[in-house]
Formats: structure tokens, C-alpha cells, sequence
């Protein structure tokens, strides 16, 4: 297994576990985390570390608008929405099928 493959499993399991201090480290070393584990770690945040929820939905969403070319407003709104009402099932759902459209941009286009 490579480094990036134990790495990911480590972030993976973290995300599971709800462990943010192993979730900042292994982020860290990958470099680059998809959008749908970024949400996925931004539900960690948001049981574990409300305080800093906020701000973090707002990256998120940042990386959603620039990540996804064919994102209308509408849908930008709607994750908007979806962000405000987590926990909630059906707003996980929107979001990480809004997530999964996401492309990351190539190094040095933010």
C-alpha cells in the first residue's frame, strides 16, 4: 500500500470515527481531499467542533461553486439550504450528490 493509499484509510477511518485531530493530520499529508470527503469531514465539524461549522461550510461551498463548471445558482442555493439544515439525511444526500459532480481545478487555478 502507498503512503497516499494508508493516508486516505487513516482519513477514512478518522472521518468515520469522528477523530478530528487525526482528520487535520491526514489531510495534511494528502495535500488534496475530494469534496465529498470534505463533507464528510464537515460533519465531523459539525458534531465535534460547532463553533467552527460555519466557516467551514463556507469553504465548502466555495469549493462546490468552483469545483462544479455546471453548477447553476439555483443549486447553489439549494446546498446553501442543505448546509444550514445538517445533520439532516435528505440535506447530506443533496449535498454529496452535488459533490460527486465536483472536478478538482488543476494546481495553481484558485
Amino acid at each position: 500500500m502507498t503512503a497516499d493509499g494508508s493516508s486516505y484509510a487513516r482519513l477514512r477511518r478518522a472521518i468515520q470515527t469522528g477523530n478530528l485531530a487525526i482528520i487535520h493530520t491526514t489531510a495534511a499529508e494528502l495535500g488534496h481531499i475530494s469534496l465529498r470527503d470534505a463533507l464528510g469531514i464537515l460533519l465531523v465539524i459539525e458534531r465535534e467542533a460547532e463553533e467552527r461549522f460555519d466557516a467551514a461550510a463556507v469553504r465548502w461551498a466555495g469549493r462546490l461553486a468552483l469545483e462544479t463548471p455546471d453548477l447553476e445558482l439555483a443549486e447553489l442555493a439549494g446546498a446553501l439550504e442543505s448546509l444550514e439544515a445538517l445533520p439532516n439525511e435528505h440535506a447530506q444526500r443533496v449535498l454529496v450528490g452535488l459533490a460527486d459532480r465536483a472536478r478538482p481545478l488543476a494546481r495553481g487555478a484558485r
